[in-house]
């Protein structure tokens, strides 16, 4: 019966499911990068809008040449920043973030359809490529609770695809593409972009890019190669070519990103599959470590593991510990007589009835046998002796057992009985559960000479004395 066995120096240090559990920090830290990203954008929009109302080109078209952003443009823009900004992560949109939402996608129609013409026809192409970046953002945003997640996902893609397009002409002095945004709108609306695809950080689908554990920083880390490795290898290439870039080289380097993307994110995504499967596997071996089967209770070592949490905060909060050791009467006699299932119904009703009149902070485990060990925290050893009467009690009155073999509470049968050793656990002590432990054994093999079906519980034990 005895145990050799001393408290761990850390609680749970053998608990590989703490170890394994994801940490979602970075999905819990989602609005606040989200609203900063919106911030910055607002703020950047402030610039040209500075220039407009000032009439100071440079703030509006920062090159000559360029061509510069257009007022209905940048106030969709500011109002899709100051819809996300005020964005609530759990919630629906409130009647503010929908108003904004509506004015950006009405500019955007409006630009569309030709409403707003207010370019002059010498500054470049009249911004389509804006309206329909501003749409697809206003649309994205608008499907941010809707299931699926996909569709808002593919909209905020198609407003980040605009933002490359414009990115990659300008950075490989493709003419052609230089138009698709001036520079202040492609500024604008990238962190717009991130900041729409970061409000789905919660979802399934994305969640795997926001856990702070290694496999998840190897996967962003991935993601960011595959990004960036494609582009600044043809901005190298094709810059600094002969003949030029062409639109067709900056659409081949957006299919490639696209491709390198796609890939690392359907291999994350089964990779994370993977390894929830792991981690679930892990669980059931875990229960089956810490579980007895046949009881549903603790086993041994389940025991042991919780009752070392038990006795590291009692020795925290200087609260009493005690345990109760209870080794049911005669139950050999029961698997001889009417069986082993017999027996083992008997040992089933027999721990839920005992684990039943227990609180639940108390520990109950099948500690080997027709043995149970009970651990009472915040218990004394007057305390421990009136639960183990209340569960002797309880057992001798209610469990019977029948000629049959059947297991009852009504009259006739036998009742099962049981004996039961008490002793109070010293905390101050790295061996006090073993001297507990044997204590309370002592008590129990006490209990047993006396006659059975009784409580007997061994002395407090004295201050100072080893």
């Amino acid at each position: 019966m005895k145990e050799t066995w001393h408290p761990p120096a850390r609680a749970w240090e053998e608990d590989d499911l703490l170890q394994t559990t994801p940490r979602f920090v970075l999905v819990r830290a989602a609005p606040t990068v989200r609203r900063l990203l919106a911030l910055f954008s607002f703020l950047l929009a402030a610039v040209p809008a500075v220039g407009l109302v000032a009439d100071i080109p440079i703030l509006f078209r920062p090159a000559p040449g360029d061509r510069g952003i257009d007022a209905l443009t940048l106030g969709a823009l500011a109002a899709l920043a100051l819809a996300v900004m005020i964005q609530r992560p759990f919630a629906r949109s409130g009647p503010v973030e929908r108003g904004l939402l509506v004015l950006a996608g009405g500019i955007a129609i409006g630009q569309l359809l030709g409403l707003f013409q207010t370019v002059p026809h010498d500054a470049g192409p009249t911004g389509e490529s804006a309206a329909i970046g501003i749409l697809a953002l206003t649309s994205a945003l608008s499907l941010r609770r809707r299931r699926p997640a996909w569709p808002a996902m593919l909209l905020a893609g198609t407003a980040g695809m605009i933002c490359l397009t414009a990115f990659l002409g300008y950075a490989m002095g493709i003419g052609r593409l230089q138009g698709a945004l001036s520079p202040f709108a492609m500024l604008i609306m990238g962190p717009l972009v991130l900041a729409a695809q970061i409000s789905q950080a919660r979802r399934p689908a994305l969640r795997a890019l926001f856990r702070d554990d290694r496999l998840t920083r190897v996967l962003r880390f991935e993601l960011a190669l595959a990004a960036l490795v494609p582009t600044s290898l043809a901005i190298a290439i094709f810059r600094f070519e002969q003949s030029g870039a062409s639109a067709a080289d900056a659409f081949f380097t957006q299919a490639m990103i696209l491709f390198c993307c796609t890939g690392v994110l359907v291999t994350g995504r089964m990779r994370d599959r993977l390894e929830r499967e792991r981690r679930e596997l892990s669980r059931e071996l875990q229960r089956a470590s810490l579980i007895d089967p046949l009881t549903g209770l603790a086993n041994r070592r389940g025991t042991l593991m919780m009752a070392s949490h038990a006795i590291h905060a009692a020795e925290r909060n200087g609260r009493p510990v005690s345990m109760v050791i209870c080794d049911l009467d005669h139950f050999k006699a029961v698997n001889d007589r009417l069986g082993h299932g017999v027996g083992d119904r008997a040992l089933q009703t027999a721990a839920m009835l005992l684990a039943g009149r227990l609180r639940m902070s108390d520990i109950a485990g099948r500690w080997g046998g027709e043995e149970f060990l009970f651990v009472l925290p915040d218990t004394p050893l007057a305390g421990a002796e009136a639960v183990a009467e209340i569960l002797r009690h309880a057992l001798g009155e209610e469990l019977r057992i029948m000629p049959s073999g059947d297991i009852g509470t009504g009259p006739g049968g036998k009742a099962l009985t049981a004996s039961f050793g008490c002793a109070a656990l010293d905390t101050s002590r790295p061996d006090g559960f073993e001297r507990a432990l044997d204590a309370a054994d002592r008590a129990l093999y006490a209990a047993k000479r006396s006659g059975r079906n009784r409580v007997e519980s061994a002395p407090l034990p004295m201050a100072g004395v080893g």
